[in-house]
């Protein structure tokens, strides 16, 4: 063997014995497992409480329900899926605030207030605190939050401009096509019907010319007289069928044109109707404009009348006050401490829904919260502006709890998969009672403009041209084979005179004419 390659083979031999060593180096490894953690161990079988406060859609309370069955809404549905993932059984317990720290007292209030005194002594208080929390640096110091289940801002809600006014819109069936098309319509149909007559009476193949030649009876030859035309070109534009099509070729032509024509008119009236219907039945403003007071935040501190202002000692009053930056806020926070401000705080937000609709008040709040205001009945209220102050809902419990990382691992999961978007579909689309009414707020306006709701724009003869384009042509086409038809009968059609038929009263072979 040659040196090189002899050197070769020593190279090769050498990576395959390396290859092979190397593999049974790692075949000899230990082999470590990550076991997973158990989220539901801690938490299986314990009975928690749970604090919560009335707002809808997160937390409805029903006088009438027993335990746990007395509460609905987002939050309760919420709980009730985190116990199945998690084994823990639970009760609800009512609160009237979220919590604040009171500096008269150097307490935390409301459910914040709870949670803290949990922390202290297990049998006091409540293990979880489950509402539209906002999770803030001031409660992360002495509580714990869970994962945010949603994330949203603030809002303004206001009473429906000028809704007590609104008037039903009327309906009636010539509302679909406006007054021209309606007038051509009918002249169309007295055309065709006319048509039809003339080419009954002067074309040969006609039922009229076969009765003159003795091929058809009276009541044949009377199919298209003046009055059966005008009913043939009647009771086709109803779809109510006819007694007898025409016979030549020429008026076979006019008659396809025109049930194209019928076709046409009837389904864009069908149309027509069905949105005239639909309009009918909303609530809206007849032929009148909606303007609404102010169109944000900077407009409303201008606004000379109207009072604005938030829940008492909530965490929008909270932010507005303390956190908030900006030209604009600032001017909210001296207001809020003002004794008007004060005065138009309140104590929740059923009192703030009252006071929006009983006075020119404008009420700040949590975006989803108005959101689900506006979409109830008697949908008389509505948002003004964009949402600002990006915020987030968490679930409280107290400073390390061995619960909190069992809840945030289940949170994060059903996140993940989807629970949390079913829920907000559940309790804030689906409940929306307002879908009529609300159209109206989608559409954007600016400071100079007005909006107007009229009704649905009727057909004019600018959309319905074409149709018309269509029978004129089809008259024009029907005309030049009539008149073919006459001048190939005269040529090429006419009896000899040894055979000619003389009146109705003879009757000869149908198949030569």
């Amino acid at each position: 063997m040659e040196p090189k390659c002899l050197g070769f083979a020593i190279v090769v031999a050498c990576l395959v014995s390396t290859i092979v060593a190397d593999e049974e180096h790692y075949e000899n490894l230990p082999v470590h497992h990550v076991e997973r953690r158990d989220i539901s161990s801690i938490i299986n079988n314990r009975e928690l409480t749970i604090v919560t406060i009335k707002s809808d859609p997160y937390t409805m309370i029903s006088p009438d329900g027993v335990g746990n069955d007395r509460y609905t809404g987002f939050i309760p549905d919420l709980i009730f899926k985190l116990s199945l993932r998690l084994g823990f059984r639970y009760k609800f317990r009512e609160e009237t605030k979220y919590g604040y720290y009171d500096n008269t007292t150097q307490l935390w209030t409301g459910m914040i207030g709870e949670v803290i005194k949990n922390q202290k002594d297990p049998s006091q208080g409540a293990d979880i605190a489950a509402a539209a929390i906002t999770i803030t640096s001031a409660r992360e110091k002495v509580v714990n939050f869970v994962k945010p289940f949603q994330n949203l801002g603030f809002g303004i809600l206001i009473k429906r401009p000028d809704y007590a006014s609104d008037l039903p819109y009327t309906f009636n069936i010539f509302q679909p096509f406006d007054a021209a098309v309606w007038c051509i319509v009918a002249l169309i149909v007295v055309v065709v019907g006319l048509f039809l007559w003339l080419m009954n009476k002067y074309n040969p193949y006609e039922w009229a010319g076969r009765y003159d030649l003795g091929l058809a009876d009276k009541e044949q030859s009377e199919y298209f007289s003046l009055i059966g035309s005008l009913w043939f070109a009647f009771t086709s534009l109803q779809w109510q069928g006819f007694e007898k099509s025409p016979r030549s070729i020429a008026s076979k032509f006019l008659g396809c044109v025109w049930f194209s024509f019928v076709s046409i008119v009837l389904v864009t009236y069908t149309a027509g109707i069905v949105n005239h219907l639909f309009w009918a039945s909303m609530v809206h403003r007849s032929g009148a404009s909606i303007r609404a007071p102010f169109l944000d935040l900077a407009h409303l501190i201008t606004n000379k009348d109207y009072k604005y202002g938030t829940i008492e000692g909530g965490q929008t009053y909270a932010w507005l006050t303390g956190v908030a930056r900006g030209e604009e806020f600032e001017a909210v926070r001296r207001y809020l401490k003002s004794p008007d401000g004060q005065a138009g705080l309140v104590k929740n937000l059923s009192a703030a829904f009252d006071k929006v609709r009983r006075e020119k008040y404008a009420f700040i709040g949590e975006s989803m919260s108005i959101k689900h205001a506006v979409n109830q009945r008697p949908c008389d209220l509505t948002t003004v502006g964009d949402v600002f102050g990006a915020r987030a809902y968490g679930l409280a419990v107290p400073l390390n709890s061995t619960i909190l990382g069992s809840l945030n691992v289940a949170l994060l999961e059903m996140i993940e998969e989807g629970e949390i978007d079913e829920l907000e579909r559940k309790w804030f689309v689906d409940k929306d009672e307002c879908w009529n009414v609300t159209m109206v707020d989608r559409v954007k306006t600016d400071a100079a403009s007005t909006l107007y709701v009229n009704g649905p724009k009727s057909i004019d003869l600018n959309t319905f041209w074409s149709a018309l384009v269509l029978v004129a042509v089809g008259i024009a086409v029907s005309l030049i084979v009539a008149l073919a038809e006459i001048i190939y009968y005269r040529r090429w059609g006419k009896y000899d005179p040894s055979n000619e038929p003389r009146g109705h009263q003879l009757s000869v072979n149908e198949g030569s004419i």
